[in-house]
């Protein structure tokens, strides 16, 4: 194990395998709960678990089974690591994974990231391109270009103020871009 992986005395989610584990084991156990449960309204009695990809009230928390905001590691690194939670979601899995303006020029690497993200077990794939204007940020889209002019002006029409807050109060627009690239993709039959 990398030293630098190794941080504070705890191993880091999307880092090291440990921590990873970790996670994956929380979410069945999350899981065996929920599947447990019964519900009035729901699927046969039962509730169907989701991760939201995060909405303005998560303020100083990672939402659903993101790797936090800014530490994501490498699209690889970051689809082993979380790939093994979506078994457990019936409902799915909001993520989305930011991606470096570079893939533009490279488009069989995002591909082959897609690919190799649904046969290593997730259910959906979701990415925004880093330089894009238009961001999805949790089942909706925004303009990043629209939340600064939402700051500099306000708005009493339209929904921008639901992305402005989301960007101001959880880090969404700190999500790491990284670069995807044939080298690096998982590999898919």
């Amino acid at each position: 194990m990398e030293a630098s992986t190794f941080r504070g005395g705890h191993y880091v989610y999307g880092h090291d395998e440990q921590a990873n584990q970790l996670g994956h084991h929380i979410s069945e156990k999350l899981a065996e709960i929920v599947d447990s449960s019964e519900v009035k309204y729901g699927l046969e009695g039962k509730a169907l678990l989701h991760a939201q990809g995060g909405i303005s009230l998560d303020e100083g928390v990672t939402p659903g089974v993101r790797i936090p905001y800014g530490t994501e590691p490498d699209p690889v690194s970051y689809v082993r690591a979380t790939a093994g939670h979506h078994k457990f979601y019936t409902s799915g899995i909001s993520d989305i994974l930011t991606i470096d303006e570079t893939v533009k020029s490279n488009p069989e690497a995002m591909f082959n990231l897609c690919k190799g993200a649904i046969q290593a077990g997730y259910r959906e794939f979701t990415a925004n391109v880093a330089s894009n204007d238009l961001v999805r940020v949790t089942g909706y889209m925004i303009k990043l270009s629209d939340i600064a002019k939402y700051d500099e002006e306000g708005s009493r029409t339209n929904t921008t103020f639901l992305g402005a807050e989301a960007a101001k109060n959880t880090g969404i627009l700190e999500r790491k871009p990284r670069v995807a690239s044939l080298e690096m993709s998982p590999t898919y039959e």
